[in-house]
């Protein structure tokens, strides 16, 4: 398939042609908020007669850990990704991810410690399976997309990633803000549970198939891409230095990314500005769901255009992005937000008013725009420099390190605000400042990534020879 081909698919062809991506991811990021969009709720349903600060240090735990088991995980998925059929695999995780949920709305409500440890367990168990979605994804695009195609696929996944974030963020809200959480757990859990069940109707692609060297050769059917990671490979390209400095900089950009997410809605929830669960939620898609769209499908094209001039184009966008983020956010937090009431803080109308929360809209537009341009570009860049064989466990070990970030991130922020009595300004400084590294750590990667990929070229034309021979 071409890339004009692949142009005249469209948004909903391009979702077509990969829809167990879809099917499996979405879900997640249809749950992947009810947490943070709801951390006062959740916190009183766990502790009904204590303050949110009294246990923010917990409450980070709890979104921390979820993070740290899914990196783990996704070292096993990743490496089975490489192995075996990613649709089986994709089926499983994404059963075992609803079912958990069916189980969460069970968990008995406050019994403080009690109720936290159930809900600890259940977090746990979604995050081991959601750990499979990622490297399963890289390795099924890498054998569905070409180069050239890679951001616009990327873009589409995003967006509608964002979108459907966005919903499940209002759709949560709603239900725990009734009351209704257990219902929320049971219904949403039983459909990603029947989601995972559909997914094995889909088809299995050919590994290699989309390498610009053996996309040729493997169109044939009776010659199979049958090579599998070993100790050589991962010496000759997995250990090279451009991997290794993605490694590094992952931890240090995902505490970057993950600390406003768990800091902002606490902050903008509690006093003095108390914004209701559902005004958040409706905040953040008339604001943030532009930016998404923009930042995904727009700047997907142009990433894939500088790319074609470069692949170091595709790290400054990355790095442009992480520093517009730190940048953004930092003013987030500095916006001098008037004091409402709860009352006031339901009344979206109200809030409105005020000039300084279209400020805050504004702010929310560009960080999802600028947000856009790392997810779009980072995955083209680890494929670029790595095997076909490689695609699950290359994905899952820089998952694994971002996890890391991703679950230290909360609990630093948690203990951090804790320790400064509330002090949001100094605990989004100190946290974001660290997670700024992993832009620098990029620039120094444009140092290497030319002769990376053409060691992986160079492999990949000798495989060609092989197979061509054989």
């Amino acid at each position: 398939m071409t890339n004009q081909d692949t142009e005249s698919l469209g948004f909903f062809g391009l979702i077509k042609k990969v829809w167990p991506c879809f099917a499996s991811y979405l879900p997640f990021a249809f749950t992947l908020s009810v947490f943070y969009i709801n951390i006062k709720v959740v916190s009183i349903i766990i502790w009904p007669l204590d303050s949110f600060e009294v246990h923010a240090g917990e409450i980070g735990v709890l979104f921390g850990i979820s993070t740290y088991i899914l990196a783990i995980s996704g070292i096993i998925f990743g490496n089975l990704a490489d192995r075996h059929s990613r649709i089986k695999l994709f089926s499983l995780s994404t059963f075992f991810f609803g079912l958990s949920f069916v189980l969460n709305g069970f968990v008995p409500e406050g019994l403080n410690y009690t109720t936290f440890s159930l809900f600890l367990i259940f977090i746990i168990i979604r995050g081991f399976f959601s750990g499979a979605f990622w490297p399963l994804i890289n390795s099924y695009l890498s054998d569905k997309s070409k180069e050239d195609e890679k951001s616009k696929f990327f873009g589409v996944l995003n967006s509608t990633f964002q979108l459907v974030q966005l919903i499940g963020m209002i759709t949560a809200a709603f239900f725990f803000e009734s009351g209704l959480w257990r219902s929320y757990f049971w219904i949403f859990g039983l459909i990603i549970s029947i989601i995972g069940i559909l997914i094995l109707k889909a088809e299995e692609p050919k590994r290699a198939s989309t390498t610009e060297e053996l996309h040729e050769i493997l169109a044939r059917s009776d010659i199979l891409y049958v090579y599998k990671l070993n100790m050589n490979t991962i010496k000759d390209t997995i250990l090279k230095p451009t991997n290794l400095v993605a490694f590094a900089e992952g931890i240090f950009t995902t505490i970057l990314l993950s600390v406003p997410d768990f800091l902002l809605v606490a902050y903008i929830q509690t006093p003095p500005i108390n914004f209701s669960p559902i005004v958040s939620s409706l905040f953040m898609v008339i604001f943030g769901l532009p930016g998404s769209v923009i930042g995904s499908l727009v700047f997907a094209n142009i990433s894939d255009k500088l790319a074609k001039k470069s692949i170091k184009n595709r790290v400054y966008l990355i790095v442009i992005s992480l520093v517009g983020i730190f940048s953004i956010f930092m003013i987030v937090f500095l916006l001098p937000l008037p004091a409402l009431t709860s009352l006031e803080g339901q009344d979206f109308f109200l809030i409105l008013s005020y000039p300084i929360f279209w400020v805050l809209g504004l702010v929310a537009f560009l960080a999802r725009s600028i947000l856009g341009l790392y997810s779009i570009n980072q995955p083209p860049v680890l494929q670029k420099i790595n095997l076909p064989e490689s695609q699950g466990f290359i994905s899952s070990a820089n998952q694994f390190l971002e996890g890391i970030g991703y679950g230290t991130g909360p609990i630093l922020a948690g203990i951090l605000l804790f320790l400064f009595d509330g002090n949001y300004q100094i605990t989004v400084t100190l946290t974001m400042s660290l997670g700024i590294l992993g832009a620098f750590l990029w620039v120094i990667a444009t140092k290497w990534i030319e002769e990376d990929i053409s060691r992986i070229s160079k492999i990949l034309m000798d495989r060609r020879e092989e197979l061509n021979g054989e």
